[in-house]
């Protein structure tokens, strides 16, 4: 079945034609978006007993331990990391600077180290690092409040015989 419609949109005259094909794809198309939920709501979680548990609750524990940043005498310490992210974490310049925050999530796969540091000449200077397992290393960027400048930064794991 054919027909053809007209709209007028302002000054602007609108042929439409709708044909019996057009209405057996949008048809087909709901269907289709029908099933698709379906199996989303009720086959898939059924499957979500397999899907390893490092996957749903990462592994933060992995970054614990001392960082060397590459460039210089700073220093990170990441202890009693806990799976939901929170940790002890301490930086070193090479005094003692105050860790105002430290979280530690997942982004894009990448397991993120984030700080806020709050001290003297440090106020809202922030760390975003990420690990990168194959290299056992941290890297990211370092934002220098004080002088509203952003760095790349490389972080490596010190050895315990250091």
């Amino acid at each position: 079945m054919d027909y053809t419609k007209q709209f007028t949109c302002g000054s602007i005259n609108i042929n439409h034609k709708k044909t019996h094909a057009m209405n057996y794809f949008r048809r087909l198309i709901s269907f289709s978006l029908l099933v698709t939920g379906f199996l989303l709501c009720f086959l898939l979680p059924a499957y979500g007993d397999d899907v390893p548990s490092s996957v749903l609750k990462p592994d933060f524990g992995i970054i614990a331990g001392e960082w060397q940043r590459t460039d210089g005498g700073y220093l990170i310490k990441v202890n009693n990391v806990q799976r939901d992210g929170k940790a002890t974490v301490k930086y070193f310049n090479p005094r003692p600077i105050h860790v105002a925050q430290a979280t530690i999530s997942r982004q894009e796969g990448l397991i993120k180290l984030f700080l806020k540091l709050q001290d003297k000449g440090y106020e809202g200077s922030t760390y975003t690092l990420y690990y990168y397992a194959e290299e056992d290393a941290m890297a990211g960027f370092y934002y220098q409040a004080a002088m509203d400048r952003t760095y790349q930064v490389i972080f490596i794991r010190k050895d315990k015989t250091d």
